[in-house]
Order: C-alpha cells, then structure tokens, then sequence
C-alpha cells in the first residue's frame, strides 16, 4: 500500500508515516500487515540505527477503520476476522521483536489500536495537542493490540484499568503525568526535538543500542505473543456479539448526522 505508507532513510534513521489524513490515519488490515513488513525490511537491511514512527496530517492514529468491519457485512465470516485480527497484531509483534529501537511521534489523535501501537514502541514523543483514548469499551470491544500488558506496565494498574474501562480522553500533559508519554514539546517544536532526539539515540554504538533494547525487552516478547492471543480471543467473541453490532450502527448514524450538517 505504497500511497499508505510513506517510508524515508534519513542516514541512520528510517522514518515511517501512516498516510490516511482523511481517516486520521485509521489502520486497515493490510496497511497494518505492510508496516509490519517494512520493519522487518529495516532489520533484514541493517542500515537503520533508529525507526520514527508518525501519523501525517497531524494525527498519530485513530485506531482501527471501522468502515472496513462495516464492509464486512452484519455477519461476517469469522475467517476475514481472524485473518484481520492477524494483521493488525503483526505490527505489534513486529515493534517488539525489531532488533531497532522504535519512536512514536504522536501527534494529534492516537485511540484505540493507535493507542496500543503507541504503547508497543520504545519511546514516545508527544505533541502538546496529542489525546489518548482506549475506546474499546465504548464500541463493546476488548483491546487487541497488547494494551491489557503494555499499559500497566507502564503507569501502573490502577491509572492503566481507568483509561481501558472508563474510555477516558486524557491530554499530553496527563500522559507524561503518568509515564504513558516519554516528553511533550509544543507543536512548533517537535520536528526541532524529533531531530535533537535522534541524534542522541544514533550517537551509540550500533551492536550496544541493539543489544540493550533485546535485553530490555526479552522478557515481554513470549508474555505478549501469549495475551494477544487471549486478547484476540476475546476480540473475535466481541466482533460477533449484538452489543458491538449496536454501537457500531450508532457510530455510524451519527457520522451520517455530521456530514448531513455540514
């Protein structure tokens, strides 16, 4: 999906931008499937030092398309679900198991499977307009991206329950707050930080930078090839049942109801 997803070496680091502003760059299964595949091209070439990870038109990632499930039909075969669900969760094993440290530069929206993409890389820079928003539990889903792990992992179990049951939005400032966000600059700052920043993570040596990401995260790759199992499990369950069928239709009706006021 070459017009999807715009890819860059910059020297030593390889810029990846999800490219559907319209959609706030919403993933599809396939967009998913070829991020994944393009991190697996970064460490097959072995040129990168460092993958930055961003949203164009402002936005990060607003998670899943919900037209593409829509476009499934009322009913649909349990077969495209798993085999989407499949994709979207190769980017996030892609992420892990990428010997090359991964930054997201969140900017603007990151909900959803956004939210559990953000969470999967290594650090995360944020603007000072970027929002978190589990949203699952909204739409009767369940997180599917590793969220149930990453999140209190990084800002503990209590902060981490509120924002996957309550479908908080919290601001950049509240993210930091938490350890969700690793820093926040303002807007007109970022591309400054973003390039102050790379450097320093390309300034150590290759084989040291490498090797000390695999050890930092040995340890959570088999734990989380084992909960997005169960994540997606219970997503499949949750795709199928009359609660999510509603609450899709209601999205949907009210995405009509905007554009028709337009």
């Amino acid at each position: 999906m070459p017009d999807e997803l715009l890819t860059q070496t910059d020297g030593a680091v390889h810029r990846l931008t999800i490219n559907r502003p319209a959609r706030r760059n919403a993933l599809v299964p396939g967009l998913a499937r070829a991020i994944a595949e393009e991190l697996d091209r970064v460490e097959e070439s072995g040129q990168a030092e460092l993958v930055v990870l961003r949203g164009a038109g402002g936005h990060f990632c607003a998670g899943l398309d919900l037209h593409w499930l829509r476009d499934l039909g009322a009913g649909p075969n349990v077969a495209d679900l798993q085999h989407g669900l499949a994709d979207f969760q190769a980017v996030i094993l892609a992420v892990v198991r990428s010997p090359v440290p991964v930054l997201a530069v969140v900017e603007g929206t990151a909900a959803g499977f956004g939210l559990d993409l953000a969470l999967a890389c290594d650090l995360r820079l944020g603007s000072a307009d970027a929002t978190f928003t589990s949203a699952f539990a909204r739409m009767g889903l369940v997180p599917d991206g590793g969220s149930t792990f990453t999140l209190p992992r990084l800002v503990g179990i209590g902060p981490a329950l509120r924002l996957l049951l309550a479908g908080e939005t919290i601001d950049a400032a509240r993210a930091h707050a938490i350890g969700l966000l690793d820093e926040v600059v303002d807007g007109q700052a970022i591309e400054g930080e973003i390039a102050a920043l790379t450097g320093r993570l390309t300034a150590g040596a290759t084989s040291s930078v490498r090797a000390i990401k695999r050890l930092v995260r040995a340890q959570e790759v088999g734990a989380l090839e084992q909960v997005l199992a169960t994540e997606g499990a219970a997503q499949l369950q949750a795709l199928q049942a009359p609660e999510f069928r509603r609450r899709l239709d209601a999205f949907a009706a009210r995405l009509a109801g905007r554009a028709a006021g337009r």
